[in-house]
């Protein structure tokens, strides 16, 4: 798989394929708290705020269709914290290990303004080492750390945030 594959705006089409990237890091516990995996239906409301103006995602396209998506939601409701987003990266296993995780973070760090995006922010598991690496190899600092605050299957796992201003 090539490392200069396009990176282009989501698209409703694409979101059973975001979807099946997210449900296949679920069995891991690495990536995310969700426990099962989700559906198609029960993201739609999820994708349709992921809007090009505010709240982007964008996808990787390979050639068998898109294999990482990076998209950006609201940190926070109330309105002081707007210019604050989380940010969220998901790789399809074939993917990783190619430099695309670091792709699609330069592009959400360079596009984030264009969004009105002022900071962003990112929730990752302290065992998840990778996207820690990831996230401090573009600048991020750890802004939090909130020990034994998910049960994962029995398993008390630390969570850290991730931040830095764009």
């Amino acid at each position: 798989m090539p490392a200069d594959l396009p990176i282009r705006l989501a698209v409703p089409d694409d979101l059973p394929a975001v979807v099946a990237i997210y449900n296949r890091t679920i069995p891991g516990r690495v990536a995310t708290a969700q426990l099962e995996p989700v559906t198609v239906e029960e993201r739609r409301p999820w994708f349709a705020a992921h809007t090009p103006d505010r709240r982007p995602m964008w996808v990787v396209q390979g050639s068998d269709g898109v294999v990482a998506w990076v998209g950006l939601s609201d940190f926070h409701q109330r309105a002081a914290y707007a210019g604050t987003a989380q940010i969220s990266i998901y790789l399809d296993e074939e993917a990783r290990g190619r430099g695309l995780g670091g792709r699609l973070l330069d592009h959400a760090i360079r596009e984030s303004p264009g969004a009105g995006v002022a900071a962003l922010v990112g929730l990752v598991f302290a065992h998840n080492t990778a996207s820690l690496a990831l996230f401090q190899s573009r600048g991020f600092d750890r802004w939090g750390h909130m020990p034994r605050v998910a049960d994962m299957d029995g398993v008390a796992r630390d969570l850290v945030y991730v931040g830095r201003h764009v």
